[in-house]
């Protein structure tokens, strides 16, 4: 089923969501922390932490049985204008 087909899904901050556009070494699709969207890109992070990425909102797709983690102070997803303003 292609992503045109299927209605975008929305997830919550937290929630443990699949990205079908990566696959991970096992050949299931790689499985991220939903940490926001800005700029009509969706942010995932591992869930054992680490670097975000980013991919496009109708590769988003829940699990099979939904898993959500605590995420005490979500960050802003960075984007160009947030990281020129540290430097």
């Amino acid at each position: 089923m292609s992503s045109h087909s299927r209605q975008r899904y929305h997830p919550q901050v937290g929630e443990v969501v699949q990205d079908l556009s990566l696959l991970s070494s096992d050949g299931n699709p790689l499985q991220g922390v939903f940490m926001g969207s800005r700029g009509g890109e969706s942010y995932l992070r591992p869930e054992a932490g680490g670097c975000e990425w980013t991919t496009q909102p109708a590769q988003v797709a829940p699990l099979d049985t939904p898993r959500f983690i605590s995420v005490q102070h979500p960050s802003q997803p960075r984007s160009i204008e947030t990281i020129g303003a540290l430097t």
